[in-house]
């Protein structure tokens, strides 16, 4: 096999070791900043809930929202989460271990110290893998396990097929199905790369094939366990159709981050992100008979890129956070592309460019708090400061009451409107004011952090939006934080005003 690299001395430079450290310690730093300021958002509230019972009970979770597979909220369960900080930390310190994992496998492959730490700088500041690590949620993991499982199907590949070679290839492939159902863009990618290196490598083919079911009887256990519930939520229909304009997004999202703008000093980073990762796949796909390392990275994207659109043509399942597993091969194609400059030093110069959008997009997110997807304590502290003993709170599902009562000192009577009961039934009688608590159904693939602010009396598929409507007369105040805007609901008499015709549904579960 050939590889665009060159062979480095037997023994690693200490100053190598050195750098790499540092890379890991800046990416580690920028994660763990302040890191519990920011509320927890639904899905994040979901996974506290998760964290309180026994693991059963949360394997039990997992089952009804349908959604998730076990291994990511099974690790957490046994580390502290007892809190914001530690509830994340487990995600920021996956975040961490994976910038090491992503230099290890470069160096190992390619046989480069350069384009290890480059790689491992580029992610360390990489607005989508940071904000990505700052949440509890498995996509840290899954980032580590692409690479990992990619790292020993590559090592295979190059004839490297030793017993211990085979066994982390089949675990790493085991855990990654057991994180996130995207990962069948790994074994996605293998078997594409297996029409084009086929002849000559039946028996490796057969033995790839047969570790994959071995690999995979864990997830089917738990899909046949989902398969037995007679009710599962599901939580996806919140995604929006893509179009093909959100392909670049995808991409510009992952190189340097996206927050729904396109400010002046992400331009220059933007610019050099995309011309060497298309010069990058150009080459890869050039060089597949010689190159099958970056011709495995082409397939890496493409692969679970065209899978994720083309089924959300009929059913939407394009969120980009879902595409972590090929974040991998992005930062390596770039680094390729680059590598086709004139002048090997150049390649630097983009490289610096990108690493500097990087971290001027973080840093003007963060000062301006708009990390923050949903402040529901911003949301509980006002209502808490304004409300009087006759209160009521409406939400639209049981989800948004469990991340909003999570910051709510004070008992205050509940409802939602995707509940099986009318309103009228679900209050006492002695309710006066409602605090309608209007979460953002402006829904984007995106975007990570805050979402574009919405006008609550504009009409929306949300049944919130419909009551709020209906009783535009009756709101007394209005008070919007990110992601969510609190409207007071005068509903005197109780029995007339907050009768609803909102047709019963069963309440989703996370949204990803």
């Amino acid at each position: 096999m050939a590889t665009t690299g060159e062979t480095p001395t037997k023994r690693t430079p200490r100053i190598v070791y050195g750098i790499a450290a540092l890379i890991v310690l800046v990416g580690f730093g920028l994660r763990v900043w302040e890191l519990d300021r920011a509320s927890l958002w639904v899905d994040e509230a979901l996974t506290e809930i998760r964290m309180q019972g026994s693991l059963l009970d949360c394997w039990e979770l997992l089952l009804d929202s349908g959604n998730q597979v076990p291994l990511y909220f099974s690790l957490l369960w046994v580390l502290p989460n007892d809190s914001v900080f530690w509830l994340r930390f487990t995600s920021v310190a996956l975040g961490a271990i994976g910038i090491a994992v992503l230099m290890f496998a470069i160096v190992s492959l390619y046989k480069r110290y350069d384009w290890a730490l480059l790689a491992g700088a580029l992610l360390a500041v990489n607005p989508f893998h940071i904000w990505l690590s700052r949440m509890a949620r498995p996509y840290p993991l899954a980032f580590i396990l692409a690479v990992m499982v990619s790292y020993y199907f590559l090592e295979l590949i190059n004839r490297n097929r030793t017993r211990a070679i085979w066994t982390g290839f089949i675990l790493t492939s085991m855990a990654a199905y057991l994180t996130h159902y995207y990962a069948i863009g790994l074994p996605l990618a293998q078997y594409i790369l297996f029409a084009f290196i086929l002849r000559g490598n039946r028996g490796f083919f057969r033995r790839w094939l047969g570790a994959q079911v071995i690999a995979g009887i864990p997830t089917l256990l738990w899909v046949f366990a989902l398969s037995q519930r007679e009710a599962v939520s599901f939580g996806i229909g919140w995604i929006p159709r893509p179009g093909l304009d959100d392909v670049p997004v995808t991409f510009w999202n992952m190189m340097v981050g996206y927050d729904g703008s396109l400010p002046w000093y992400i331009i220059p980073g933007l610019i050099a992100a995309f011309a060497g990762l298309l010069s990058g796949m150009i080459y890869a796909a050039r060089a597949r008979t010689t190159d099958r390392v970056n011709f495995y990275w082409f397939w890496l994207i493409v692969a679970p890129l065209m899978l994720g659109f083309v089924v959300s043509l009929f059913r939407p399942l394009y969120v980009d956070r879902y595409f972590i597993v090929f974040l991998p091969a992005v930062l390596i194609l770039m680094i390729v592309g680059w590598s086709q400059l004139p002048r090997r030093s150049w390649i630097a110069a983009p490289a610096l460019l990108v690493i500097m959008a990087g971290v001027a997009n973080f840093a003007v997110i963060m000062d301006a708090g708009e990390d923050e997807k949903e402040d529901w304590r911003a949301a509980a502290e006002y209502v808490e400061a304004q409300r009087l003993p006759d209160d009521g709170l409406l939400m639209e599902s049981p989800i948004e009451l469990l991340a909003f009562r999570r910051y709510l000192d004070d008992e205050m009577d509940y409802g939602w409107l995707l509940g099986e009961d009318s309103l009228v039934d679900q209050y006492d009688p002695s309710i006066t004011r409602l605090w309608a608590i209007y979460r953002n159904p402006q829904e984007d693939g995106h975007r990570q952090g805050i979402l574009e602010p919405f006008d609550p009396f504009a009409p929306t598929e949300s049944p919130m939006s419909d009551f709020v409507i209906e009783r535009r007369d009756l709101i007394l105040d209005v008070y919007e934080v990110n992601g969510v805007t609190v409207l007071l609901v005068n509903v005197d008499p109780v029995g007339v005003v907050i009768q609803s015709d909102t047709e019963s549904n069963t309440p989703s579960g996370d949204e990803d």
